[in-house]
Formats: structure tokens, C-alpha cells, sequence
């Protein structure tokens, strides 16, 4: 398979993986409390590093469905700091969509890409001028919830701040 058209199936493979981002509550649980933005600030961070993630979801990498899963459980409900390059940023009803660049496995032979999804929430007209000056390639430190992952290409925070 030539370069360019690996690389057009995999934005398609991660524009059908971002629709399932979606930020809609469940319906399931309604009596579950719901994290803000303001209750970010006194979560505990869980440490565990960007790359680890990218390595254990990242189609054609070499963990496990049970490491998947162990790490899932981990992270799924907690909240992470991580820093990432900025591909897209787009404003959703007061909120904006942060998407991180695609990242590759460390591991050799791999095929897949992940992201990061965050949807942020501005603090102050300060975090909007930030969001607002970010470009794509710029680096960015975000604190978010993690909700879960999509389709092993994609781990999505919500809600998510800015660290400054």
C-alpha cells in the first residue's frame, strides 16, 4: 500500500473514531455525579505516561487485549495531566475541542496512530486567548477526565482544563 493512501485510511479510520466522541451524557446512570471543571483542580492526577497509552492502543502494537483492558480500568474515571501538539481546536457551544496530532507507537511494525480528544472548558478569558492563539504543531498541557477510548484510536477527557 503506497504512503499517501495509508494515511488517507487512517484520518478516515480516526474521523469515524472522533464521531463517536461525542459528548452527549448517558442516559444509563443518571444519579452519577458529574465531574466540572471546578472539581478538576482537586482531582489526583493519575501518573501514567501519554506514551504508554499510545503504545498499549495503537492498532498493530504488541499488548494484549488484557493489558488493554487493565489499562482501561486504570484509566477510565481518572484524571490525567499530559502534554501533547496541538492538531485542531474547534469551539462547541462554550467549550472547545482540543485534538491532539497523531501519535505513533514507540514499538517497531506498527500501523495505527492515537489521539487525544479534550473538550475544555475555559476558566477565564485568559484560557480562551490561549485556545485562541494555538496553532497546529504548538504544544499544550491539559488536565481532563478521562471518559474513554474510542475505537483504540483515540482517548477522550471531558472535562478538560488548560495547566498554565
Amino acid at each position: 500500500m503506497n504512503t499517501g493512501l495509508f494515511h488517507k485510511l487512517i484520518l478516515v479510520m480516526l474521523g469515524f473514531a472522533m464521531g463517536a466522541c461525542s459528548e452527549r451524557p448517558s442516559p444509563t446512570n443518571p444519579s452519577e455525579p458529574v465531574l466540572t471543571v471546578h472539581a478538576l483542580k482537586d482531582a489526583p492526577v493519575v501518573s501514567i505516561a501519554l506514551q504508554d497509552v499510545v503504545d498499549t492502543y495503537v492498532l498493530g502494537g504488541n499488548r494484549t487485549d488484557v493489558q488493554r483492558d487493565a489499562l482501561t480500568a486504570k484509566l477510565v474515571g481518572s484524571t490525567v495531566s499530559w502534554q501533547f501538539k496541538v492538531y485542531d481546536i474547534t469551539k462547541e457551544d462554550e467549550r472547545y475541542r482540543v485534538m491532539s496530532e497523531l501519535m505513533e507507537s514507540s514499538a517497531a511494525g506498527t500501523f495505527g496512530k492515537f489521539a487525544v480528544v479534550a473538550f475544555v472548558t475555559p476558566r477565564d478569558e485568559q484560557d480562551v486567548q490561549i485556545l485562541l492563539k494555538l496553532q497546529t504543531g504548538s504544544e499544550v498541557v491539559i488536565r481532563g477526565f478521562v471518559n474513554g477510548v474510542s475505537a483504540r484510536t483515540a482517548l477522550v477527557l471531558s472535562p478538560a482544563e488548560l495547566v498554565r
